[in-house]
């Protein structure tokens, strides 16, 4: 029986070169770092905060955290309440913070999983369920700590406050203060990372945020690296073929793939298991909406021989099939793909037993 191995971050050295390259200018767009599911964007980020020179300090924000459908819910998860220490007074809040910052030579604030906050000022923010008052409160904190360091704010799933609509009010505060750190302050650089394609495509097709983001995409490995990959593990030749035919480049399923003791049975089970989610999904609709069955069919009919495919825009089939994770779409290149090398297959294999 193989014994598990500890994978340790692998290559993406094109993608940290780009956002090392963003972190070298002064702040000037919201940065969004997209890709399918499990494509590595979380463990590209951390590996790349836990590297940063000592003139950065970076504030992460998990929103995956929590369901966030309430002014409170957003609050809490973007602080990280601080009871008492140097933040225990409002009136001494920022030299205290920049104190802290500059005598312990923290680079970054990852581990607090938000923005350090007064508890008495939170619930302040509760009590008058002010936007404007939070926002103006972290244009000053940032402010603050931008004259002795370059501030880093890294919103991971930012998707999760997708459910308050991409019109809603809070979406749009956040936007204009994520605009007023980068495009007109110059102080913070902002990160926001989203597997969501279609929380993406809404943000790309916003009037709001024209010509002040950056997209920058982090994708499966592809071919070459993931073999370099599966060799780093000393995974036979035979076996790399069945991973890369099969499984593709996600670094999730491959680091599943070489952990597990039978891998051929692994890769049997996987394409079983979404072959049959995927089937149940349309041939539920095949007599409840005969018309939406065979528009999904006509969509996987695209990728009999191709992996991926143009668009012109998000059909309501293509929406379903976003929303359930078998297609991915890039808003930025307007191509739409399977989220997995193991859909892709799966998809195929339905469409022969149709015919």
């Amino acid at each position: 029986m193989k014994g598990i191995q500890r994978t340790e971050f692998f290559d993406r050295e094109k993608e940290k070169e780009e956002i090392l390259h963003i972190l070298r200018q002064e702040p000037q767009e919201i940065n969004f770092i997209y890709g399918p599911i499990n494509s590595g964007k979380t463990s590209l980020i951390t590996n790349l905060i836990e590297n940063l020179p000592d003139d950065y300090v970076v504030f992460y924000v998990n929103l995956r955290r929590k369901s966030i459908i309430r002014y409170e819910d957003f609050i809490r998860v973007l602080f990280a309440i601080e009871e008492g220490g140097f933040l225990k007074k409002i009136k001494n809040i920022f030299t205290k913070v920049l104190k802290h910052i500059t005598s312990t030579g923290e680079k970054t604030l990852y581990k607090s999983h938000g923005i350090p906050v007064d508890k008495s000022l939170l619930e302040t923010f509760f009590k008058e369920k002010s936007n404007e008052d939070v926002f103006n409160y972290l244009v000053e904190y940032f402010k603050n700590i931008a004259k002795h360091k370059t501030p880093v704010l890294v919103i991971d799933e930012l998707q999760m406050i997708g459910d308050l609509e991409i019109n809603g009010k809070l979406i749009y505060k956040l936007f204009n203060f994520f605009i007023g750190l980068t495009k007109e302050l110059h102080i913070c650089h902002v990160f926001a990372l989203s597997s969501d394609s279609l929380f993406i495509e809404k943000v790309y097709n916003e009037a709001i945020l024209k010509e002040r983001c950056r997209y920058v995409l982090v994708d499966e490995f592809d071919e070459k690296t993931t073999l370099k990959f599966l060799e780093k593990y000393k995974v036979g030749e035979d076996e790399q073929d069945l991973a890369r035919n099969c499984l593709g480049g996600k670094p999730g399923m491959l680091t599943s793939f070489i952990n597990t003791s039978n891998r051929k049975d692994f890769v049997e089970d996987v394409l079983t298991k979404r072959k049959g989610d995927i089937e149940e999904l349309i041939f539920s609709l095949e007599d409840k909406n005969t018309a939406m069955f065979e528009k999904i069919i006509n969509v996987f009919k695209n990728f009999i021989n191709a992996e991926s495919v143009k668009y012109k825009y998000i059909t309501d089939e293509i929406l379903l099939l976003v929303g359930e994770n078998i297609i991915f779409v890039d808003p930025y290149k307007k191509i739409m793909r399977m989220q997995s090398k193991t859909d892709l297959l799966a998809v195929r294999e339905i469409l022969k037993e149709l015919k």
